[in-house]
């Protein structure tokens, strides 16, 4: 059983969630093993949400761009079956956008709050990353990019 809170990462387009939760230990890259960065960021309607809060919940953070393609595939329903399958089963899903305001495929939170109803999405919380600054600690560089965060 792990002490601490670590993090376990997956890359772009890498749904293998039911097999990271067997192992909970996985080795993909250089911070898995070690305690994940706490953050407060902001949902969608304004509400403060802090991963510290999760402590003893085991932790699903999605980076999500709309404007992606890849997010856009895994959004015609295989992310959307994961984030219920897993939040059903007690996971907190945190799906997080960093995209900059300057950026073209920006969406304010109003926006992308209705672009995930819209897509019928079941995350626990949609969290806005506006300054990329908790992106940056995670090392997230594409979306969907994820990380578990342990009990």
């Amino acid at each position: 059983m792990l002490q601490r809170r670590q993090l376990v990462t997956l890359g772009t387009g890498a749904l293998v969630l039911p097999h990271l939760l067997a192992m909970r230990s996985a080795h993909a890259a250089a911070s898995v093993g070690q305690p994940a960065p706490d953050f407060t960021l902001s949902d969608t309607a304004g509400k403060p949400v802090k991963l510290s809060q999760f402590k003893g919940k085991l932790v699903v953070l999605e980076w999500n761009n709309p404007g992606c393609p890849f997010v856009r595939k895994h959004y015609q329903g295989n992310m959307q079956a994961l984030q219920k399958d897993f939040t059903n089963q007690g996971v907190v899903w945190l799906a997080i956008n960093s995209t900059e305001d300057a950026s073209a495929d920006y969406l304010s939170p109003p926006q992308l709050a209705r672009w995930m109803q819209d897509k019928g999405a079941s995350p626990s919380a949609t969290l806005m990353d506006e300054d990329g600054q908790v992106g940056k600690a995670y090392g997230a560089r594409v979306t969907p990019h994820m990380f578990i965060v342990s009990a």
